[in-house]
Protein backbone atom coordinates (compact mmCIF):
# COMPACT_ATOMS: atom_id res chain seq x y z
CA UNK A 1 0.00 0.00 0.00
CA UNK A 2 1.36 3.64 -0.61
CA UNK A 3 2.49 5.99 1.97
CA UNK A 4 0.54 8.78 3.39
CA UNK A 5 3.78 11.12 2.06
CA UNK A 6 3.26 9.73 -0.89
CA UNK A 7 -0.11 9.63 -1.83
CA UNK A 8 -0.54 13.32 -0.56
CA UNK A 9 2.12 13.87 -3.61
CA UNK A 10 -0.08 11.84 -6.06
CA UNK A 11 -3.06 13.19 -5.61
CA UNK A 12 -1.88 16.98 -5.14
CA UNK A 13 -0.46 16.46 -8.45
CA UNK A 14 -4.01 15.11 -9.84
CA UNK A 15 -5.76 18.07 -8.69
CA UNK A 16 -3.13 20.58 -10.69
CA UNK A 17 -3.95 18.42 -13.85
CA UNK A 18 -7.95 18.87 -13.34
CA UNK A 19 -7.07 22.89 -12.92
CA UNK A 20 -6.85 23.17 -9.24
CA UNK A 21 -4.38 26.02 -8.21
CA UNK A 22 -0.85 25.04 -7.19
CA UNK A 23 -1.25 26.45 -3.96
CA UNK A 24 -5.21 25.34 -3.37
CA UNK A 25 -4.11 21.56 -4.33
CA UNK A 26 -1.72 20.53 -1.52
CA UNK A 27 -4.15 21.66 0.84
CA UNK A 28 -7.24 19.82 -0.55
CA UNK A 29 -5.37 16.86 -1.01
CA UNK A 30 -4.64 16.64 2.78
CA UNK A 31 -8.07 17.30 3.53
CA UNK A 32 -9.29 14.40 1.45
CA UNK A 33 -6.85 12.40 2.91
CA UNK A 34 -7.86 13.33 6.51
CA UNK A 35 -11.62 12.43 5.94
CA UNK A 36 -10.66 9.01 4.00
CA UNK A 37 -8.46 8.24 7.30
CA UNK A 38 -10.75 9.72 9.13
CA UNK A 39 -7.55 10.90 11.04
CA UNK A 40 -7.37 14.49 12.60
CA UNK A 41 -5.05 16.98 10.86
CA UNK A 42 -2.35 16.19 14.36
CA UNK A 43 -2.89 12.48 13.18
CA UNK A 44 -2.42 13.32 9.87
CA UNK A 45 1.33 14.90 9.96
CA UNK A 46 2.21 12.21 12.51
CA UNK A 47 1.51 9.67 10.05
CA UNK A 48 3.26 10.24 6.40
CA UNK A 49 5.26 6.93 6.68
CA UNK A 50 2.30 5.02 7.68
CA UNK A 51 0.78 2.96 4.81
CA UNK A 52 -3.00 4.15 3.64
CA UNK A 53 -5.73 1.41 4.14
CA UNK A 54 -7.51 -0.53 0.97
CA UNK A 55 -10.62 1.22 2.63
CA UNK A 56 -9.06 4.70 2.90
CA UNK A 57 -7.32 4.25 -0.52
CA UNK A 58 -11.05 3.43 -1.90
CA UNK A 59 -12.51 6.63 -0.20
CA UNK A 60 -9.85 8.36 -2.19
CA UNK A 61 -10.33 7.44 -5.38
CA UNK A 62 -14.56 8.06 -5.40
CA UNK A 63 -13.50 11.61 -3.87
CA UNK A 64 -10.76 12.48 -6.64
CA UNK A 65 -13.45 11.07 -9.19
CA UNK A 66 -15.93 14.05 -7.73
CA UNK A 67 -13.10 16.30 -7.97
CA UNK A 68 -12.50 16.36 -11.41
CA UNK A 69 -15.56 17.67 -12.10
CA UNK A 70 -14.90 20.63 -10.79
CA UNK A 71 -17.33 19.58 -7.73
CA UNK A 72 -16.47 21.70 -5.29
CA UNK A 73 -14.86 19.88 -2.57
CA UNK A 74 -16.65 21.39 0.43
CA UNK A 75 -19.83 19.41 -1.42
CA UNK A 76 -17.72 16.65 -1.45
CA UNK A 77 -17.01 16.39 2.43
CA UNK A 78 -20.11 17.96 3.04
CA UNK A 79 -19.33 20.44 5.29
CA UNK A 80 -17.33 24.25 5.11
CA UNK A 81 -16.03 26.09 8.46
CA UNK A 82 -17.45 29.58 8.70
CA UNK A 83 -16.88 32.20 11.54
CA UNK A 84 -15.09 28.64 13.87
CA UNK A 85 -17.91 26.77 13.21
CA UNK A 86 -18.52 23.46 10.47
CA UNK A 87 -21.81 23.90 8.68
CA UNK A 88 -23.38 20.78 6.76
CA UNK A 89 -23.30 21.98 2.89
CA UNK A 90 -24.67 20.53 -0.09
CA UNK A 91 -25.87 21.72 -3.57
CA UNK A 92 -28.76 23.51 -2.07
CA UNK A 93 -27.01 25.99 -0.56
CA UNK A 94 -23.76 28.60 -1.48
CA UNK A 95 -20.75 27.72 0.17
CA UNK A 96 -19.73 30.28 2.97
CA UNK A 97 -16.85 32.31 2.23
CA UNK A 98 -14.62 34.10 4.32
CA UNK A 99 -16.03 37.69 3.09
CA UNK A 100 -19.11 37.09 5.05
CA UNK A 101 -17.95 36.90 8.25
CA UNK A 102 -17.40 40.35 8.31
CA UNK A 103 -21.36 40.54 8.22
CA UNK A 104 -21.28 38.74 11.77
CA UNK A 105 -18.91 41.22 13.42
CA UNK A 106 -20.20 43.79 12.27
CA UNK A 107 -23.49 42.67 13.91
CA UNK A 108 -21.75 41.82 17.08
CA UNK A 109 -19.67 45.37 16.83
CA UNK A 110 -23.32 47.47 16.61
CA UNK A 111 -24.75 45.23 19.64
CA UNK A 112 -21.22 46.30 21.61
CA UNK A 113 -22.35 50.17 20.95
CA UNK A 114 -25.76 50.17 20.97
CA UNK A 115 -26.40 47.87 23.28
CA UNK A 116 -29.62 46.72 22.54
CA UNK A 117 -32.01 44.85 25.03
CA UNK A 118 -32.30 41.18 23.71
CA UNK A 119 -31.47 42.59 19.38
CA UNK A 120 -34.10 41.76 17.36
CA UNK A 121 -32.67 40.27 14.02
CA UNK A 122 -32.70 38.88 10.84
CA UNK A 123 -31.23 36.98 8.04
CA UNK A 124 -32.31 37.69 5.08
CA UNK A 125 -31.60 34.92 2.56
CA UNK A 126 -30.08 32.68 5.11
CA UNK A 127 -29.02 29.88 2.78
CA UNK A 128 -27.69 26.95 5.23
CA UNK A 129 -28.47 29.37 8.05
CA UNK A 130 -24.54 30.49 8.98
CA UNK A 131 -24.78 33.70 9.64
CA UNK A 132 -27.95 33.71 11.48
CA UNK A 133 -26.46 30.72 13.75
CA UNK A 134 -23.38 32.52 14.05
CA UNK A 135 -25.11 35.75 15.52
CA UNK A 136 -26.85 33.08 17.82
CA UNK A 137 -24.11 31.48 19.00
CA UNK A 138 -22.09 34.96 19.23
CA UNK A 139 -25.18 37.08 21.08
CA UNK A 140 -27.10 34.11 23.21
CA UNK A 141 -29.83 36.91 24.12
CA UNK A 142 -30.97 37.60 20.48
CA UNK A 143 -34.03 36.49 19.03
CA UNK A 144 -32.90 35.39 15.51
CA UNK A 145 -35.43 35.08 12.56
CA UNK A 146 -34.29 33.69 9.38
CA UNK A 147 -35.81 33.45 5.50
CA UNK A 148 -34.98 32.23 2.10
CA UNK A 149 -37.23 31.72 -0.64
CA UNK A 150 -35.91 28.35 -0.91
CA UNK A 151 -37.70 25.54 1.18
CA UNK A 152 -34.72 23.14 0.19
CA UNK A 153 -31.74 25.29 1.32
CA UNK A 154 -34.70 25.88 4.77
CA UNK A 155 -34.26 22.24 5.82
CA UNK A 156 -30.35 22.31 5.40
CA UNK A 157 -30.44 25.49 7.84
CA UNK A 158 -32.78 23.90 10.53
CA UNK A 159 -30.47 20.82 10.40
CA UNK A 160 -26.97 23.11 11.01
CA UNK A 161 -29.24 25.14 14.03
CA UNK A 162 -29.88 21.98 15.58
CA UNK A 163 -26.07 20.67 15.38
CA UNK A 164 -25.58 24.20 16.67
CA UNK A 165 -27.82 23.67 19.24
CA UNK A 166 -29.19 27.27 18.59
CA UNK A 167 -33.32 28.21 18.37
CA UNK A 168 -34.04 30.33 15.17
CA UNK A 169 -37.32 31.38 13.95
CA UNK A 170 -37.16 30.08 9.97
CA UNK A 171 -39.90 30.97 7.66
CA UNK A 172 -39.65 30.47 3.83
CA UNK A 173 -39.67 34.21 2.20
CA UNK A 174 -39.36 36.40 -0.90
CA UNK A 175 -36.13 38.55 -0.07
CA UNK A 176 -37.44 41.29 -2.75
CA UNK A 177 -41.35 41.12 -0.90
CA UNK A 178 -40.63 40.34 3.01
CA UNK A 179 -44.23 41.09 3.76
CA UNK A 180 -44.24 39.14 7.35
CA UNK A 181 -41.04 41.02 8.70
CA UNK A 182 -40.77 44.57 10.30
CA UNK A 183 -38.91 46.14 13.20
CA UNK A 184 -35.40 44.34 13.65
CA UNK A 185 -32.77 46.11 15.50
CA UNK A 186 -30.32 44.44 13.30
CA UNK A 187 -31.32 43.19 9.09
CA UNK A 188 -28.39 40.72 7.74
CA UNK A 189 -28.19 39.84 4.51
CA UNK A 190 -26.11 38.20 2.21
CA UNK A 191 -28.46 38.26 -1.25
CA UNK A 192 -27.57 37.78 -4.71
CA UNK A 193 -25.54 39.94 -6.39
CA UNK A 194 -23.92 38.52 -9.33
CA UNK A 195 -24.61 40.75 -12.65
CA UNK A 196 -25.75 37.34 -15.07
CA UNK A 197 -23.84 37.96 -17.63
CA UNK A 198 -20.77 38.00 -15.30
CA UNK A 199 -21.68 34.22 -14.12
CA UNK A 200 -20.03 32.41 -16.97
CA UNK A 201 -16.99 34.13 -16.47
CA UNK A 202 -17.18 32.12 -12.65
CA UNK A 203 -14.65 29.53 -11.64
CA UNK A 204 -16.54 26.35 -12.66
CA UNK A 205 -17.14 25.38 -9.01
CA UNK A 206 -19.37 28.39 -8.45
CA UNK A 207 -20.45 28.18 -12.09
CA UNK A 208 -21.74 25.04 -12.58
CA UNK A 209 -22.09 23.58 -8.87
CA UNK A 210 -23.90 26.52 -7.02
CA UNK A 211 -27.72 27.09 -6.58
CA UNK A 212 -27.99 29.41 -9.66
CA UNK A 213 -31.10 31.12 -7.30
CA UNK A 214 -28.34 32.45 -4.62
CA UNK A 215 -26.46 33.84 -6.94
CA UNK A 216 -27.50 35.70 -9.83
CA UNK A 217 -28.62 39.55 -9.20
CA UNK A 218 -29.79 39.90 -12.70
CA UNK A 219 -28.75 42.06 -15.77
CA UNK A 220 -27.25 44.88 -13.25
CA UNK A 221 -26.63 43.00 -9.91
CA UNK A 222 -29.47 44.73 -8.55
CA UNK A 223 -32.69 42.45 -8.89
CA UNK A 224 -32.88 41.49 -5.30
CA UNK A 225 -31.01 44.20 -3.70
CA UNK A 226 -32.77 47.31 -4.78
CA UNK A 227 -36.18 46.06 -3.38
CA UNK A 228 -34.33 44.82 -0.34
CA UNK A 229 -32.80 48.42 0.05
CA UNK A 230 -36.42 49.79 -0.37
CA UNK A 231 -37.58 48.04 2.23
CA UNK A 232 -35.12 48.72 4.71
CA UNK A 233 -37.85 51.57 6.08
CA UNK A 234 -40.21 49.02 6.79
CA UNK A 235 -37.57 46.87 8.37
CA UNK A 236 -35.56 48.68 10.67
CA UNK A 237 -37.12 49.56 14.39
CA UNK A 238 -37.72 53.25 13.98
CA UNK A 239 -37.15 55.62 16.85
CA UNK A 240 -34.27 53.19 18.36
CA UNK A 241 -30.59 52.15 17.05
CA UNK A 242 -31.06 49.78 14.37
CA UNK A 243 -28.76 48.51 11.67
CA UNK A 244 -28.77 46.81 7.83
CA UNK A 245 -25.90 44.65 7.34
CA UNK A 246 -25.91 44.15 3.40
CA UNK A 247 -23.25 41.85 1.31
CA UNK A 248 -22.70 43.82 -1.93
CA UNK A 249 -20.43 43.29 -5.60
CA UNK A 250 -17.73 45.59 -5.40
CA UNK A 251 -19.36 46.96 -9.22
CA UNK A 252 -22.91 47.56 -7.45
CA UNK A 253 -21.61 49.62 -4.19
CA UNK A 254 -22.03 52.63 -5.45
CA UNK A 255 -25.38 52.48 -6.65
CA UNK A 256 -26.24 50.46 -3.08
CA UNK A 257 -24.93 53.42 -1.73
CA UNK A 258 -26.82 56.01 -3.37
CA UNK A 259 -30.19 54.31 -3.20
CA UNK A 260 -29.61 53.57 0.59
CA UNK A 261 -29.21 57.26 0.97
CA UNK A 262 -31.84 58.13 -1.00
CA UNK A 263 -34.36 55.47 0.99
CA UNK A 264 -33.07 55.98 4.69
CA UNK A 265 -32.59 59.28 6.63
CA UNK A 266 -32.09 59.61 10.27
CA UNK A 267 -28.46 58.28 10.44
CA UNK A 268 -25.59 57.52 8.54
CA UNK A 269 -24.42 54.95 5.66
CA UNK A 270 -20.95 53.70 4.85
CA UNK A 271 -19.57 51.32 2.71
CA UNK A 272 -16.77 48.35 4.50
CA UNK A 273 -13.90 46.91 2.46
CA UNK A 274 -13.02 43.28 2.64
CA UNK A 275 -9.60 41.91 3.22
CA UNK A 276 -9.15 42.26 -0.41
CA UNK A 277 -9.74 45.96 -0.18
CA UNK A 278 -12.79 45.80 -1.92
CA UNK A 279 -16.35 47.54 -1.33
CA UNK A 280 -18.12 44.53 0.31
CA UNK A 281 -20.88 45.49 2.83
CA UNK A 282 -23.28 48.36 2.79
CA UNK A 283 -23.82 49.18 6.54
CA UNK A 284 -27.03 51.66 7.07
CA UNK A 285 -27.64 52.77 10.58
CA UNK A 286 -30.65 54.61 11.96
CA UNK A 287 -30.11 56.23 15.90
Amino acid sequence: MPLIADTIRQITSKLIDCGISPEEAPIEARMMLQRATEFSQEQLLASHANDVSERASGTLTHMLERRKTREPLAYILGEKEFYGLKFQVDRRVLIPRPETEMLVDLCIDFCREYRPNSPNVCDIGTGSGIIAISIARQLPDARVTAIDISEDALDLAKLNAVNHGVEIDFAVEDATQPRRLTEFDIVVSNPPYIRSQALRSLEPEVRDWEPRLALDGGSDGMKVLEPLIRSLPDLMRPNAPSAALIEIDPPVANRSFDLASEIVTGGYIDLRRDFAGLERVLVVVRD
